[in-house]
């Protein structure tokens, strides 16, 4: 077990900043717990594409 080095936010993008709602962690985890955020975050509201859908020929009926 390693000291705490970061005060993290128990519940992501909540800002509760009481004494309840903050937890100490050691580097490593923050940055662990942080990435899984920002996975999890990135898979509930992807980017849009970049390629654009196919347009049909303007020759063809």
């Amino acid at each position: 077990m390693r000291p705490s080095a970061f005060c993290d936010h128990i519940e992501a993008k909540k800002d509760d900043h009481s004494m309840e709602g903050l937890q100490g962690v050691c580097g490593p985890c923050h940055d662990r717990k942080s990435s899984a955020e920002g996975n999890a975050a990135q898979k509930a509201n992807p980017r849009p594409g970049r390629r654009r859908p196919p347009e049909q020929h303007p020759g063809i009926l």
